[in-house]
């Protein structure tokens, strides 16, 4: 028979469930608004080499990559070897590097003083203890001043 329940780390939200986290998001998005907090969104997927730059260590294991897209056997025997050569994109596994990729991308869109919020999705490329999941929501705020 096959598996019908969820990947390992990641879970399925009831009705009653999804109602109950969306009303205490509500409060904390209101909190942050309150407090002259924007609401940004990134992408849930980021450039390979922006996921792995300069973090090293054990966090480089974090990010579940993506396959670079028209790839044949040959290619994907050729480079097994090297992740970063067979993969161009990596879901994000915390909201920092989008942020600041986001404040990068946009800041001459933005007021000299950014104060942001994010809620969304993450994942985290490590094996699930019972009491952690592999896809979580996370938040990051940030007040990102503009440089002069």
């Amino acid at each position: 028979m096959a598996n019908v329940n969820p990947p390992r780390g990641m879970r399925d939200f009831l009705p009653a469930d999804k109602a109950r986290r969306e009303r205490v998001l509500a409060v904390i998005r209101e909190r942050y608004r309150a407090h002259g907090f924007d609401e940004i969104e990134t992408p849930v997927v980021e450039e390979y080499d922006r996921l792995h730059a300069g973090i090293g260590g054990d966090n480089e294991k974090l990010s579940y990559n993506i396959l670079r897209r028209g790839l044949d056997a040959d290619a994907i025997r050729e480079a097994a070897d090297d992740p970063a050569a067979l993969s161009d994109l990596g879901l994000r596994y915390d909201l920092t590097v989008p942020l600041a990729r986001f404040y990068a991308t946009n800041r001459g869109q933005l007021p000299a003083v950014f104060r942001s919020i994010q809620i969304g999705p993450v994942w985290r490329a490590e094996r699930p203890s019972s009491c952690s999941a592999t896809s979580t929501s996370w938040a990051t705020r940030a007040p990102a001043p503009r440089p002069s």
